[in-house]
């Protein structure tokens, strides 16, 4: 089950690897159309922005897998272990609650924008909608990576 996991994340780190170039390729291609050739592409700025909105979604499920997101560390220090247990209960459960939030909403917005198209790039909105739900379930896998892993650390 780990190594599936592991797997999992791997695809996904690789994925937000690709689109981090795929987006610098693409604001590239902006700034030498616009600024040295005089033209820009119209698919340039749409690919970036889509880039941009699954690489800022999608990379947050590494942070919860990690536990790595950003949250006051100086208060752990002054808890009791058994009050920082809890608080960390209450973490996971709200991005447990976070994550159904995702799949579902995502869902239903992705099935509401099939219809649309991102302009430069003709195809549906959906493509840039279906990262909610993606990121749901990874955020899914991520708690029970975490909880699955919580006696190793």
């Amino acid at each position: 089950m780990r190594r599936l996991i592991d797997m999992f994340f791997w695809v996904i780190h690789n994925l937000c690897k690709v689109l981090l170039v795929v987006q610098v390729l693409a604001c590239a291609t902006v700034f030498v159309g616009r600024y040295v050739v005089g033209s820009t592409p119209a698919w340039a700025d749409p690919v970036a922005m889509l880039c941009m909105v699954w690489l800022c979604i999608l990379s947050s499920a590494l942070a919860v897998r990690d536990d790595a997101h950003l949250r006051i560390t100086v208060i752990d220090k002054f808890l009791s272990a058994r009050a920082l247990k809890a608080l960390n209960a209450l973490t996971a459960l709200i991005v447990l609650v976070i994550a159904v939030f995702m799949v579902y909403s995502g869902g239903l917005l992705t099935q509401l924008t099939t219809r649309n198209k991102l302009p430069g790039l003709g195809i549906p909105t959906a493509w840039m909608t279906v990262v909610l739900p993606i990121t749901g379930v990874a955020y899914l896998v991520a708690l029970l990576y975490r909880w699955r892993t919580r006696n190793e650390r």
